[in-house]
């Protein structure tokens, strides 16, 4: 477990994690929330969690801050 950086994606209501990816830093995870709030009608949110993460990915999300 690392506490890393993540853009989460939700869909539905109540809201539902459906995705997560990987950031290096709050920068680039603004840069692409804005991007993708701007193509998409799921909710974004860049957030320190505690992860599993594999070869430059996140296999797991045990807690989120």
């Amino acid at each position: 477990m690392e506490i890393v950086i993540a853009l989460i994606m939700y869909l539905g209501n109540p809201p539902e994690l459906k995705e997560h990816l990987l950031m290096p830093d709050y920068k680039t995870c603004l840069q692409k929330k804005r991007h993708s709030i701007r193509n998409s009608n799921a909710e974004y949110r860049c957030m320190k969690v505690n992860a599993v993460v594999k070869d430059g990915k996140i296999i797991s999300i045990s807690n989120l801050d």
